[in-house]
């Protein structure tokens, strides 16, 4: 896949500045918060309408990238009332997402194309992969999003901390299987 031309137009400079700033700010405490926000944000595009129709385009994959920063950015704004127990795999991961995050921000706007570039090719080969499944394509998506940012920028993770992103979709999954509503979406009596 080529690169993405990069674009320098203020609105282009305000997303970039902003994911930037929300990927070297993210601490280990935000990690339930951005976990959350991304899986919600993912489920409801994935989901909301049923399967995602082929052929999947740089516009799908971008859409994950938004998700992906949107959580990162918003991370400090919401703590879930609930969380799940984290499994010593799901620190790992937390932790080397959190460096990732750091040092994809230390390279600046390259840093942020890389990440970019990473995310796109691997969203749209899941989406194709699970084109009948929105389940899977929510899981795939978040697991890949996930790992995109805990291999930093020398694409290097642990099998544990791979182990342990696929660890939290399933504890979130557990959580809101229990229950566990988010504040905008829960259903306003008529």
């Amino acid at each position: 896949m080529t690169e993405l031309m990069a674009d320098t137009s203020p609105s282009a400079q305000n997303w970039q500045d902003s994911s930037l700033a929300g990927l070297r700010a993210i601490e280990i405490e935000a990690m339930p918060s951005f976990e959350v926000l991304l899986l919600d944000d993912i489920a409801v595009y994935a989901m909301g309408s049923g399967p995602l129709a082929p052929p999947f385009t740089v516009e799908h994959g971008s859409r994950v990238v938004s998700a992906l920063l949107g959580a990162v950015i918003n991370s400090a704004r919401y703590t879930p009332t609930q969380t799940p127990v984290a499994s010593r795999n799901m620190a790992t991961v937390r932790e080397r997402f959190v460096r990732g995050a750091r040092d994809f921000a230390a390279r600046g706007r390259p840093g942020l194309s890389q990440l970019v570039n990473r995310i796109i090719p691997a969203a749209l080969g899941e989406l194709e992969i699970h084109k009948d499944a929105p389940e899977d394509q929510t899981r795939s998506l978040f697991y890949y999003a996930v790992l995109a940012v805990a291999s930093g920028p020398l694409n290097l993770l642990e099998e544990d901390a791979a182990a342990g992103a696929l660890e939290l979709f399933d504890a979130w999954d557990e959580v809101f299987g229990s229950g566990f509503v988010l504040p905008w979406r829960q259903e306003v009596p008529a």
